[in-house]
């Protein structure tokens, strides 16, 4: 399912909330989000309404929760949020992720390949992709919020055989030793 930034916004904004209590008294959840002017506030509630209708989130009386497909969601778009960033200085060390992910986990497996190679990894192999930098909490909340964890590894090492070639792609410096 597709969402508009409002409907992320309404997600994240029920997700906080959720996390806060286990269920929110909210007879109107937009005055939560404070929408700008009664424009904005129809396009909320249109956007949460939507959100109902597509059984993303579940409203009773005045309480409301998110649905299984709602919490799913909730994880992709934090998953998404997640920067892996490049740092400064090299330090001569390459950090590798390497993935067996079965075939259950397609959409997952295809997700986080991608998230990698958006994030400016470099495919030395089918399954196996290198930074420079140290990645190891990202990759860890990735994979755990996709469910994937237990198929993926990290690895650490300060050799690659073709490392001069990954230095010129990732335009480093030797780090002096």
């Amino acid at each position: 399912m597709r969402l508009s930034n409002r409907q992320k916004e309404i997600l994240k904004t029920i997700g906080i909330c959720l996390v806060l209590a286990s269920a929110i008294v909210a007879p109107n959840i937009v005055q939560l989000l404070k929408p700008l002017n009664r424009h904005e506030k129809y396009r909320y509630k249109k956007s949460l309404r939507k959100l109902v209708d597509n059984k993303v989130i579940i409203l009773f009386g005045e309480r409301i929760r998110l649905s299984e497909k709602g919490k799913q969601l909730l994880k992709r778009i934090e998953t998404e949020e997640i920067i892996i960033k490049k740092q400064d200085a090299w330090n001569g060390n390459w950090h590798l992720v390497c993935y067996d992910i079965p075939e259950n986990f397609k959409k997952e497996r295809d997700y986080f390949r991608s998230k990698l190679i958006i994030s400016g990894f470099r495919i030395i192999q089918d399954s196996l992709l290198v930074f420079p930098y140290d990645c190891k909490e990202e990759i860890a909340v990735i994979s755990q919020s996709l469910g994937i964890s237990p198929y993926v590894a990290y690895l650490n090492t300060d050799y690659l055989p073709n490392q001069n070639n990954l230095i010129n792609f990732f335009n480093l410096k030797k780090p002096k030793k």
